[in-house]
């Protein structure tokens, strides 16, 4: 099993591994590969079966994914990328640290994190109380083409409140 990291060249990478049979026989991990800015330049070289995490952004179909990918298409003539969830998450995290504290100053907005909820395109997430950590999620799944395009098939969206250490675990590794 091979665990691979994206980086500046992924297409190169798995061009050079796909011509030299490295793939072969053996099961790849291959994390944040299924975002559709790393998985459309691969286009038809895209590897078939691997595990990776990323955006099924031409198959999610929930409400709040739905109206997100809708409203970037029509404004941007194009799909939304895993980017582009992360920057709209992230300024309504801020917005609601903001809305629950009343304040722009920067020690209320920290405290104002800790718990608070916003939306993202893959539905509620909150700032833990305990550590400030989102729990917005991912989608984990595997590489394939369809229709001669690179997509993400098999997969399943795991939340991130399941996925976080539990306050327990966090004061055994944060004891201050």
């Amino acid at each position: 099993i091979y665990n691979v990291t994206f980086g500046a060249d992924l297409t190169n990478f798995v061009r050079q591994g796909n011509t030299r049979g490295l793939f072969e026989g053996k099961g790849v991990v291959s994390v944040l590969t299924g975002e559709p800015e790393y998985l459309d330049p691969l286009g038809d070289e895209t590897p078939k079966g691997w595990i990776v995490t990323g955006y099924p952004v031409d198959s999610v179909s929930d409400p709040a994914n739905k109206a997100f990918i809708d409203a970037y298409k029509a404004k941007y003539n194009e799909l939304p990328k895993m980017g582009s969830v992360v920057g709209y998450a992230l300024i309504n995290s801020i917005v609601a640290g903001i809305k629950k504290t009343g304040s722009v100053n920067p020690e209320k907005m920290a405290d104002g994190f800790a718990g608070a909820t916003f939306a993202t395109p893959f539905g509620s997430a909150n700032g833990r109380a305990i550590d400030h950590q989102s729990t917005l999620g991912t989608y984990v799944g595997k590489t394939a083409l369809k229709d001669g395009k690179p997509t993400m098939v098999d997969w399943r969206y795991v939340d991130g409140a399941n996925a976080l250490p539990s306050d327990a675990e966090v004061k055994k590794m944060r004891p201050a």
